[in-house]
């Protein structure tokens, strides 16, 4: 992935990602004053932007790029940003776990899962808004290896999030189609946001499959994105 090379475009291109920050911060209490949070995988603040009006009595934005905490504070300087890596859990107890646009990134959702689990205090939760299944499906029942990651269905996800020792408090889906005048800018937009993966395809295999697309798609291009958002606390 490429996102600490494209954060100073990020936040402009990520319209999806807005789009869906919105969406899952319906599920954000309206007063967390009783309350320590953490957002993992912050980025630019697109989500952040929501928490930091919550009144937490302490909060912290996190991200691993460097380059994506220096646009998130840029863009919200009253908000704590650190440095973390999401998957490894080498952070403090707190009340509230969030991330957004993340969790589909997990090489090892269930470890992951599990880690943010284990540092919630009593009563904690998570709230998880990610990309699943039905996303990009566009260029990936085209040529698999488009995909940067294998995307999972609502099914599994629960699953995961079972086994993780989490129980669900509720989920919800939501599915979004972004037109584009080619498979062409569709793909460049994804580049900008830094969501690729150079060693996947060849050159001339991305040639070949955008010119699979372009003949099948001359009237525009639609591309999917379906999203899950998933409130949760440790089952036991």
């Amino acid at each position: 992935m490429k996102f600490d090379q494209k954060a100073f475009q990020y936040h402009e291109k990520a319209s999806i990602q807005k789009a869906v920050a919105d969406w899952c911060s319906d599920w954000i209490e309206r007063d967390c004053s009783p309350y320590t949070g953490l957002e993992l995988g912050a980025g630019t603040g697109l989500f952040t932007k929501h928490l930091a009006l919550r009144g937490f009595k302490e909060f912290r934005a996190t991200d691993l790029s460097l380059s994506m905490l220096k646009e998130g504070k840029g863009r919200l300087p009253l908000v704590s940003w650190e440095r973390a890596d999401a998957w490894k859990g080498d952070w403090t107890e707190v009340d509230r776990i969030y991330a957004c646009s993340l969790l589909q990134w997990a090489p090892e959702p269930k470890k992951a899962l599990r880690r943010w689990r284990e540092s919630l205090r009593p009563g904690g939760r998570i709230l998880a808004c990610f990309f699943i299944e039905g996303s990009m499906q566009e260029f990936s029942k085209v040529d698999q290896r488009f995909s940067a990651i294998s995307w999972r269905s609502e099914s599994r996800w629960k699953d995961i999030f079972v086994e993780s020792g989490l129980r669900i408090l509720r989920s919800d889906i939501r599915s979004d189609l972004i037109a584009y005048p080619t498979a062409k800018e569709a793909l460049r937009h994804i580049h900008d946001l830094g969501a690729v993966d150079a060693n996947r395809m060849s050159p001339s295999e991305l040639k070949r499959l955008l010119k699979t697309l372009s003949d099948t798609n001359r009237n525009g291009f639609d591309l999917s994105w379906r999203a899950m958002r998933v409130e949760c606390e440790p089952s036991s």
